[in-house]
């Protein structure tokens, strides 16, 4: 079931500045994939709603969303702060972890619908599918998408998790389609990234008269964009095959 549509307005007040501030973050460390962005997220949330005395609701939703990142951390054998999530040795200890704390974060955006948190919690919700269940992941995250109108902020964090999630799975026409619907919002202060992605899967999807008119976008709209390496030498093959 997904988050309600909904959002108090003071909590998109404050995840419209936090997503600003990881936009300028992700732009120094673009290796990062969508669910790290939303860690990223769910920790500022986590401190910024309570420090702004929001609605007790969101400030509930991001504790408890606080809470069950946490302990999903530690039980995966995380040190405090990580970012990435270590494998554990014992794939069956490691599934069974997965599978409870997706209920666990499941749990948190059934019992806070319409909080910022509960989208969060959808999108790791979505992540700790079991391994090459990809439309379960995608499902999850499809059914918050329908839930979104209205937060176009969380709509693109969403599509782009969707995005690389079938990139990760070499299904380059859906991811690239993800990628573009992304860039398509105009509040996303990453669109740009993610029509950079969305040209770079179109033509790893054999769509090149597609690549190339994002590709001319991109340039014409964003030529300064500090793109990772791989994007910007797929950018110029694009543009060489023209």
């Amino acid at each position: 079931m997904a988050a309600k549509s909904d959002l108090p307005e003071e909590a998109l007040v404050e995840l419209e500045s936090l997503v600003e501030r990881a936009a300028a973050w992700v732009g120094e460390h673009l290796a990062l994939t969508g669910v790290a962005l939303a860690v990223l997220l769910a920790g500022a949330a986590g401190v910024g709603l309570y420090r702004s005395n929001l609605h007790a609701e969101a400030e509930a939703a991001s504790d408890a969303l606080d809470r069950v990142h946490s302990a999903y951390l530690k039980a995966m054998g995380a040190n405090p702060g990580d970012i990435d999530v270590p494998e554990l040795a014992n794939p069956t200890a490691a599934a069974a972890i997965r599978e409870q704390y997706r209920s666990e974060f499941g749990e948190v955006a059934d019992e806070h619908p319409g909080t910022v948190a509960a989208v969060l919690a959808r999108l790791e919700q979505g992540d700790l599918a079991e391994p090459g269940d990809l439309e379960n992941s995608i499902e999850v995250w499809r059914e918050t998408l329908a839930g979104l109108s209205g937060s176009p902020k969380l709509e693109a964090i969403v599509h782009q998790r969707i995005g690389q999630a079938y990139e990760e799975a070499g299904k380059w026409r859906e991811a690239a389609e993800a990628y573009e619907a992304a860039s398509a919002i105009d509040a996303n202060p990453l669109r740009y990234w993610a029509l950079a992605d969305a040209a770079r899967c179109f033509r790893e999807a054999g769509d090149a008269e597609h690549a190339r008119q994002l590709a001319e976008r991109l340039e014409i709209e964003a030529p300064q964009l500090n793109l990772p390496a791989h994007v910007r030498a797929a950018l110029r093959e694009i543009g060489a095959a023209d």
